[in-house]
């Protein structure tokens, strides 16, 4: 164990999918259901990894701040955005900490954003609706040099799943149906 991560495990996993790569290939899910203004609930569906269908029974709400129709009483769409980057972020930065032995003792990361409501408003069809730039500070504390710590954020870079979502284009096929 490093990091409190077992790297056996992880090593293992690795060589897994090197062998079986379909063992590698994952889906995962999210199902919304409207409460009442800008409120939702949101429940994560069952994950599939390689053949095995795993349990992800986890539940969560998001509303907007009243300022923007909601009762504040969730994080919003955005915040919940940023939180899934900069954790899959994160655990790929100690993954591959640990993967290359080196010891964290600390690790902290902000990601911060602007959004010009005007696009989502629909006040000025010029302008983007959503984020044009997010600024990432990590500050870690661990035993790498700054030559391990610049190696590993290049291989977060290059490794981590949301990290890529964000910097490449992701497309969304909406399916449309109406219930009667």
């Amino acid at each position: 164990m490093l990091n409190n991560i077992n790297v056996s495990g992880l090593s293992e996993y690795a060589n897994e999918v090197r062998e079986f790569p379909v063992e590698g290939q994952t889906k995962w899910g999210v199902e919304l259901n409207w409460v009442s203004g800008t409120r939702m609930e949101v429940k994560t569906l069952p994950m599939q990894l390689g053949e095995f269908k795993l349990s992800r029974n986890f539940n969560f709400e998001v509303d907007e701040p009243t300022q923007l129709g909601g009762i504040n009483c969730a994080a919003n769409p955005q915040e919940y955005l940023m939180t899934g980057v900069v954790s899959c972020i994160a655990v790929t930065f100690m993954a591959g900490a640990t993967a290359n032995q080196i010891a964290i003792d600390s690790l902290k990361m902000q990601l911060k954003g602007e959004i010009n409501l005007q696009g989502f408003l629909g006040l000025n069809n010029e302008q983007h609706a959503g984020f044009q730039e997010l600024e990432l500070d990590i500050i870690v504390k661990g035993e790498g040099s700054q030559e391990d710590f610049d190696n590993l954020l290049n291989q977060v870079k290059k490794y981590s799943p949301n990290f890529n979502n964000m910097q490449n284009e992701v497309r969304i096929k909406p399916n449309l149906v109406i219930e009667d």
